[in-house]
């Protein structure tokens, strides 16, 4: 493969990237690369210092490199690791890291000293193709450390942060920690991983990866931009090097947006309050390009990663979708206006003391190039309707606001197993499909169901979820699992950083709603029928389903009003509860409440008395059937803060709206 390198970019990048050994006198073993994020940050792979960092992973050890403190080795620690496990374990022979978690912080301990840092990407895509260049280190002899690069080939994708690398690629031990740059476009891509055992290529880490540093990542790449913006009058940077690749946009005229336009942009969005919460960006990005970005974009933390979803392929959209983008994000701090945020000692310093002004001007000031035709399309942007300040205390009917949905499909040879499905409903155009799941093979105990969906529920909620408004989880389940209590289930991390109470039960923190998952497809006349009947009357009211003796027949269901709730105290997934509420569906009933908890005996008592007395309380306040999950949510919340037991610790809500069926099935499920 020929050398497409820019002599002067592979100076750059080279003077970026480091090395890493022991501070113990005597052990000079070089451990691994690393590269230059952001003045005093070091990235790298959290296997290259597994097992050599101390048993709390707190010791010191050292950083060198070539454009690093004149060649002499710098303090460091590490700051902050992806790796679930024990950074101070030795490793073994067997341990691999997987691809989420194989990435670290190391912090020069030094904040003076200076030197260069590599430019990342903004883009949560990464192409396939040949021009690739790995950087790193191999060890010599004596314990010294020899600079190396190559060219390589990405060749297919692995999950949703891994590159492969080509067969035709040879990496040599030490490299893994090292930056891949993309020579097309002079931006570091990937972190080198790990070569094959047994053969060619290796594979790369997306740097998107980083975005899972939720406490750092927003203030280094804030860092990482204000620090290239500062060296742009340098003969030879990283922008000026761009320029001249084929993936720059070199000009200014007309509707091209230049790696120059993007530095500035991105240094005046470094210096603006950071975004709520990611489902902001994504609302910001879909307005500004008029529809959704190309494949699964990952999250967006920063105003900076929705900057990066604004690509077309290898190339930026014209210059009027990125100003487009920064008017959006302008009127979104404008509208909210948010309060200034303490600083932390690495935070960039504000270069304005109104960057949202500043941002503003520099809009008009660059606007000025684009053709008069477009101006429009930037001067009259307004903001979604789902970023509008909302009044004090209001929270919008559900689900007119992002939804997740987790679907449950039992298997046909064992009701103990299921299948799952995660979707996101945040009103683009690929909310019908699949997020993550698991729908093959022998599928999931639903007793360990949720410790395997945490993670993906967690990140499914960071999508969408705002600090005023956790999105609502309906959980779409067959019958006999409708007692399965997700609203008690603690997941970890399921609260972004603005929340105080990580570990709240989820029906305390967000509206938990279940589904019938046989009402796939085209809903049934019934169903639609008895909801729109529901609509349209002016009061609910509860109504005792499950007598003393047996369950009530059909005809029950079928001549309550519409806005008459089955309300029972007993199961729904068994017994006299499961023949009550199988006739309730049959009838075309969309909401239900029940107590999910074991009854107190084969006759009702007390307890049941009470809960149908303040069902008919509850539903009482209700004025439209879309507050019930709210409501009962926020009775949840008050008594979380509180000791004792409450009539709604146990009762779920049945909340299937016939308007916003199910996905059909797809396909079959295989056979365990």
């Amino acid at each position: 493969m020929p050398d497409r390198q820019d002599p002067r970019l592979r100076t750059l990048i080279e003077n970026a990237t480091v090395h890493f050994h022991s501070a113990r006198p005597g052990a000079d073993e070089m451990w691994g690369s690393g590269f230059l994020v952001a003045p005093g940050w070091v990235l790298t792979c959290a296997h290259v210092l597994l097992g050599r960092v101390g048993e709390a992973g707190g010791d010191e050890f050292r950083v060198r490199g070539p454009g690093l403190h004149d060649g002499r080795p710098v303090a460091a620690r590490l700051e902050a690791c992806l790796y679930e496990g024990d950074i101070g374990a030795e490793p073994d022979e067997w341990t691999v890291l997987p691809v989420e978690q194989d990435l670290a912080l190391v912090r020069l301990t030094d904040p003076a000293v200076r030197h260069e840092c590599v430019w990342l990407s903004d883009r949560s895509d990464h192409p396939l193709g040949e021009d690739r260049t790995v950087y790193g280190y191999r060890p010599a002899e004596g314990g010294a450390a020899s600079a190396w690069y190559g060219q390589a080939t990405v060749s297919s994708q692995d999950g949703p942060y891994g590159l492969r690398l080509g067969p035709s690629n040879l990496f040599p031990e030490g490299v893994s920690g090292g930056p891949v740059l993309d020579s097309a476009t002079g931006a570091v891509v990937a972190v080198i991983k790990s070569r094959r055992a047994e053969q060619t290529g290796g594979l790369s880490l997306a740097v998107s990866l980083m975005r899972r540093f939720e406490d750092h990542y927003p203030r280094i790449m804030a860092a990482h931009d204000v620090w290239h913006h500062g060296r742009r009058k340098e003969m030879h940077n990283w922008v000026s090097r761009q320029l001249e690749l084929p993936g720059g946009a070199a000009g200014r005229e007309g509707d091209a947006w230049s790696p120059v336009d993007r530095r500035q942009a991105l240094a005046l969005l470094a210096e603006v309050a950071p975004p709520d919460a990611p489902h902001t960006v994504t609302l910001l990005v879909r307005r500004a390009r008029g529809d959704d970005p190309p494949g699964r974009p990952h999250l967006p933390v920063t105003w900076r990663d929705g900057h990066g979803q604004l690509y077309e392929g290898d190339q930026p959209q014209g210059a009027y979708v990125f100003l487009r983008y920064l008017r959006l994000v302008q009127l979104f701090l404008e509208a909210h206006d948010p309060a200034p945020h303490d600083p932390e000692p690495f935070d960039p310093a504000p270069a304005d003391p109104v960057p949202v002004r500043r941002l503003g001007d520099w809009i008009e000031e660059r606007l000025a190039w684009v053709p008069p035709s477009l101006h429009t399309n930037v001067r009259d942007a307004t903001l979604p309707d789902g970023l509008l300040p909302a009044r004090t205390g209001t929270v919008p009917p559900y689900p007119e606001r992002p939804v997740v949905l987790l679907e449950l499909e039992p298997l046909d040879d064992d009701v103990s197993r299921v299948y799952w499905t995660l979707r996101v409903d945040d009103g683009g155009e690929d909310s019908d499909v699949p997020r993550d799941g698991d729908t093959t093979g022998p599928g999931v105990e639903l007793i360990r169901l949720r410790s395997v969906i945490a993670r993906p529920l967690a990140d499914a909620f960071k999508a969408v979820d705002t600090p005023e408004l956790p999105a609502p989880l309906e959980v779409a389940l067959d019958l006999r699992h409708f007692d399965t209590p997700v609203h008690e289930w603690q997941i970890y991390d399921s609260a972004p950083l603005w929340d105080t109470a990580r570990q709240q039960l989820l029906g305390v923190r967000r509206s938990v709603v279940i589904r019938d998952i046989g009402r796939r497809g085209v809903p049934a006349e019934s169903w639609e029928r008895r909801w729109y009947g529901m609509l349209a009357g002016r009061r609910l009211t509860a109504r005792n389903t499950v007598f003393d003796g047996g369950g009530p027949h059909a005809r029950h269901f079928d001549d309550l009003d519409p806005g008459e709730i089955p309300v029972q105290c007993r199961r729904a997934g068994t017994g006299a509860g499961q023949h009550a509420m199988r006739r309730a569906l049959d009838a075309g009933h969309g909401v239900a409440l029940w107590h999910h908890g074991e009854h107190t005996g084969p006759s009702c008592g007390p307890g049941c008395d009470e809960l149908h007395r303040s069902t008919l309380g509850f539903l009482a306040d209700v004025t439209h059937p879309a507050e019930l999950p709210e409501r009962l949510r926020r009775i949840r919340e008050h008594i979380s803060k509180g000791n004792g037991r409450h009539w709604a610790d146990s009762v779920a809500v049945l909340y299937d709206d016939p308007r916003r069926p199910l996905p059909a099935e797809e396909g079959v499920f295989d056979a365990p």
